[in-house]
C-alpha cells in the first residue's frame, strides 16, 4: 500500500469514528491491518469488534447494562488508538517524513530512557559548576566541550521526545521527575515539552496530555507558558476525541480552577489569532515602510536624520521644508502604525529575520524551539569579546519584541562582523538597553502577568517560523491553518466562556476583521446580555460577511434599543436600498436626515431612493440641494446630469455633463453624455461621444452591451429604436 493510499485511509477512518460510525471503521482498519506484519495488532482489532458486537446484542435485547457508555467509550478510545498505531507502523516503511526518518534512526539504537538524559545532563552541570575552580584557557576549552556535549544531549533527547511512542505509567513518571528536577536547566525542560507538543501534534496520548497539564502548573513561566500553548493547539486539533478521554477533562476541569490558567489561556488564544496577521504584516513592512523609509533618506539626504523620526527631537532650527517633506511623505503615520504593532505584541520582525534561517544551528530541528541562551557554545567568542557590562548582551536578552529563534538569528549574523563594529553597534544599544530594562520593570510593576504574556507570545512567534520557515516544514501539518474557532471547541469553550474573556476576544477578533469569529461570539454574548452594541455589531459582521438580510435585523433590533442613533440609522437605510426596497430605506434615511440636517451624504442617498422610485422631481430637488451645501463637491454632478435626462430635461443635462467632461471621466459619462446628444438630435456630437466611450472599453461588444442596456430609457425619451443598428455602425466607422 503506497502512501497516499495510507493517509487516505486514515483520513476516512477518522471520519467514520468522528460520525461514530463504528462498522465502516472496523472495515477500514482491518483492510489496513492485512498490511501490518504484527499479528498483535490485527488480534486486538478482531477482539475490540467482537466486543462491540457483544455490545450490540444485548443492548438491542433489551439487557440493562449501567457501564455500557463506559465500555463504549473505551471502544471508541481503543479504535481512535488503533488507527494511529496501524498508520504509523505502515508509515514508517513509507514515508520520508522528518518524523519517520528520524524514528527509524531511534530504532537502530540503544534505547535511552528519560532518566538516562536526566543523570547526563545534571553531570554536565555539576562539572560546569566546578569550572570556577579553574582559571584561564583550561577552563574556557573545557566549559566549551561541555557546553558541546550539553548541546547535543539536547538536540538527542529532543529526537527521542519527538518520536516516542505511547508511554506507560512508569514512564510518566521518569517524564514528570525530568520536569519536576530542580537541578536540572531550564532550557532542557523547554525543549522536553516542545518535543512532547510535536509528538502529541503527531499522535494523541493520554499520558502524555497528563503531563503537559502538569506543566502548565509548573513554576516556570518559560515551562508553564510553552506547555499552555501546546495544550490549546492540541484540543484544537484533538477536540472530536476529546469526550472519551473523561480522566483528561476532570484534570482540565480541576486546572480551569486556576483564575491565572483561565486568564493565560484567554491571553494566548488571542496571540494565536493575532499569529494570522504576520503575513500581512510582513508584506505591509517589507512592501509599504521600509520603501519609505529609503525614499524618504534619497529624497532628504543628510538634510534631516533618520533616526529624528523616532525621537523627539526639535525641527525648529532645520528647515521647514525638510519637515514638511516628511509630514508629506506619510512615513510619520506609517512609523507611529509600526510603533503601535509592535506595542500591542504583533510579530513585526518576521519578514526581517525570515532570511537569516540558513544558518547550520537551523538545520537541527530542536533549535528551532530552544530558549535563547547565551551560554550556547557558539556565542563564547561573542560575548567573550565584549565589556563586563556586556551591554549587547543584556539589550538582547531584554528585548520583548525579537523572539527566541530571532535572537539566534541576530547573534549568528554578528558572529560574521569584525569586533570593532560589535563594539560600535554595543555603544548604539547601551542607553536602549537601560531603557528597555526600565519600562519592562514598570511593565511588570503594573500588570504581573506581563512576563507570562511576554513568554507566550514569543513562543508562538518561535512556532510560526518553524511552521513556517523550517526547511522540512512540509513534514508537519501547520497548526497556523487551523480554524480559529475555538468556541467550537467542546474542549476549549468553557475555559473561555466568561463574560469577560468573550468580550475580549470577540473585541480582538472584531478589532482585527476576524468577522465569522467575533459573530459567532457575540451571538453568545447576546443570549447573555442583550445590548444596542452587541447587536450594531452583530449587524456590521454580518453586513461584512454579506449576510444582508441577518444584518437588518440585528440593526432593527439594535434600534429598539436606541431609536435616535443616526448611525444605526444609516445602516437600516443602506442595507434596505441594497435589497432593493427604496421606500424602506427612504424611510430610514428621513429619519437620520431629522437628527442631523443638512448632512449631504443624507441628502444625496435620499435623493438617489427617490430616483429609484421613480420620483425624479423630488430626487432632482434633493442633488440641487446637496450641490447648494457644498458648492466645491462634485457628488451631485452626475446624478444631477442623469436625472435631468430621465425627465427629458436635456439642455439642463448637458450642461453638467460639459462640466462632468472637463474633469476626471468615466465610460459612463461619455455614453450618458451621448444619450443626450442623441435625444436632441446633435447626432454628430452623439457619435463622437460615443466613439469615447468605445474606446473606453476592452472590446466593442462590451460597449454594445452598454449601449442595450439603456435602450428603453431612450425610447421613453423619444428616440426612434430602428436608428439603434445605423448609430451603433456609425460609431464602429469613427472608431477605424
Amino acid at each position: 500500500m503506497n502512501l497516499e493510499s495510507i493517509l487516505t485511509q486514515k483520513k476516512n477512518i477518522l471520519l467514520y469514528l468522528s460520525k461514530r460510525q463504528l462498522k465502516n471503521t472496523f472495515n477500514a482498519l482491518m483492510t489496513l491491518a492485512t498490511e501490518v506484519h504484527e499479528w498483535q495488532i490485527r488480534d486486538k482489532l478482531k477482539e475490540a469488534e467482537t466486543n462491540y458486537q457483544y455490545m450490540l446484542h444485548y443492548l438491542f435485547e433489551g439487557v440493562e447494562d449501567s457501564g455500557r457508555d463506559q465500555v463504549y467509550n473505551s471502544l471508541v478510545r481503543s479504535l481512535y488508538e488503533l488507527t494511529d498505531d496501524i498508520c504509523d507502523e505502515l508509515l514508517k516503511y513509507n514515508s520520508q517524513s522528518i518524523f519517520y526518518d528520524k524514528l527509524r534512526l531511534n530504532e537502530l539504537r540503544e534505547p535511552i530512557s528519560v532518566n538516562d538524559y536526566l543523570t547526563q545532563l545534571k553531570d554536565i552541570s555539576a562539572s560546569i559548576s566546578l569550572l570556577d575552580l579553574i582559571d584561564g584557557e583550561e577552563k574556557h576549552l573545557k566549559t566549551r566541550e561541555l557546553q558541546v556535549r550539553r548541546e547535543r544531549i539536547g538536540i538527542d533527547l529532543f529526537n527521542t521526545v519527538f518520536v516516542s511512542g505511547r508511554i506507560n505509567d512508569n514512564q510518566v513518571n521518569e517524564y514528570l521527575q525530568f520536569l519536576g528536577s530542580i537541578d536540572l536547566p531550564l532550557r532542557e525542560k523547554c525543549l522536553f515539552i516542545s518535543a512532547l507538543t510535536l509528538n502529541i501534534f503527531h499522535r494523541f496520548d493520554s499520558r502524555k496530555m497528563l503531563i503537559m497539564m502538569q506543566a502548565a502548573e509548573s513554576a516556570d513561566i518559560q515551562v508553564r507558558v510553552r506547555a499552555i500553548v501546546g495544550l490549546i493547539v492540541i484540543l484544537q486539533m484533538y477536540d472530536v476525541r476529546w469526550s472519551v478521554y473523561p480522566e483528561l477533562q476532570s484534570r482540565l476541569d480541576i486546572l480551569s480552577e486556576n483564575e491565572d490558567f483561565k486568564k493565560a489561556v484567554q491571553e494566548i488564544i488571542i496571540q494565536l489569532i493575532r499569529a494570522r496577521e504576520t503575513e500581512q504584516i510582513s508584506k505591509k513592512i517589507t512592501e509599504e515602510i521600509i520603501p519609505e523609509m529609503m525614499r524618504f533618506n534619497t529624497l532628504a539626504g543628510k538634510k534631516l536624520n533618520i533616526e529624528d523620526l523616532m525621537t523627539d527631537t526639535d525641527f525648529s532650527d532645520k528647515n521647514p521644508e525638510w519637515q514638511k517633506e516628511l509630514e508629506e511623505s506619510g512615513l510619520v503615520n506609517k512609523l507611529q502604525e509600526y510603533s503601535n504593532l509592535q506595542l500591542e505584541g504583533a510579530d513585526v520582525f518576521h519578514s526581517t529575520f525570515a532570511s537569516l534561517k540558513n544558518y547550520p544551528f537551523f538545520r537541527d530541528l530542536s533549535n528551532w524551539f530552544m530558549p535563547f541562551d547565551t551560554s550556547y557554545s557558539e556565542f563564547s567568542p561573542l560575548f567573550a569579546e565584549l565589556p563586563k557590562d556586556n551591554l549587547l548582551k543584556s539589550a538582547i536578552v531584554e528585548s520583548t519584541h525579537m523572539c527566541d529563534s530571532d535572537k539566534y538569528s541576530f547573534c549568528l549574523s554578528l558572529l560574521q562582523i569584525s569586533t570593532a563594529h560589535r563594539n560600535q553597534m554595543m555603544d548604539q544599544l547601551g542607553a536602549e538597553s537601560e531603557q528597555l530594562k526600565e519600562l519592562n520593570k514598570d511593565a511588570k510593576a503594573m500588570n504581573k502577568s506581563v512576563g507570562e504574556t511576554i513568554a507566550s507570545n514569543q513562543y508562538i512567534q518561535n512556532l510560526y517560523r518553524f511552521f513556517k520557515l523550517y526547511p522540512d516544514k512540509n513534514s508537519f501539518f501547520d497548526i497556523f491553518r487551523l480554524r480559529l474557532n475555538f468556541y467550537d471547541k467542546k474542549s476549549i469553550a468553557p475555559l473561555i466562556s466568561d463574560a469577560v474573556s468573550m468580550k475580549k476576544i470577540a473585541t480582538f477578533c472584531f478589532n482585527k476583521n476576524h468577522f465569522r469569529e467575533a459573530l459567532d461570539i457575540f451571538n453568545r454574548l447576546v443570549l447573555l446580555d442583550e445590548n444596542e452594541d452587541l447587536w450594531q455589531k452583530i449587524g456590521y459582521c454580518r453586513q461584512m460577511l454579506d449576510d444582508l438580510q441577518g444584518a437588518l435585523e440585528a440593526y432593527l433590533q439594535a434600534d429598539l434599543f436606541t431609536p435616535d442613533n443616526s448611525w444605526i440609522l444609516k445602516r437600516i437605510a443602506q442595507i434596505y436600498r441594497s435589497l432593493k426596497k427604496p421606500e424602506k430605506s427612504l424611510e430610514f434615511y428621513q429619519k437620520a436626515a431629522k437628527l442631523t440636517p443638512d448632512n449631504m451624504n443624507l441628502e444625496l442617498n435620499i435623493g438617489h431612493c427617490y430616483l429609484e422610485l421613480k420620483e425624479y422631481e423630488k430626487a432632482l430637488n434633493y442633488y440641487f440641494k446637496v450641490e447648494l451645501l457644498d458648492d466645491k463637491s462634485n457628488k451631485a454632478l452626475r446624478p444631477i446630469a442623469w436625472t435631468a435626462f430621465l425627465l427629458n430635461k436635456f439642455d439642463l443635462s448637458k450642461k453638467y455633463y460639459t462640466i462632468i467632461l472637463n474633469g476626471k471621466t468615466t465610460v459612463h459619462d461619455y455614453l450618458n453624455a451621448a444619450h443626450v446628444e442623441f435625444c436632441m438630435k446633435n447626432l454628430p456630437n452623439a457619435i463622437q461621444l460615443y466613439k469615447k466611450a468605445a474606446e473606453n472599453e476592452t472590446d466593442f461588444e462590451q460597449f454594445v452591451n452598454l449601449f442595450n442596456a439603456d435602450k428603453e430609457i431612450l425610447i421613453n425619451a423619444g428616440v426612434d429604436k430602428q436608428l439603434f443598428p445605423f448609430l451603433l455602425d456609425a460609431v464602429q466607422y469613427a472608431l477605424k
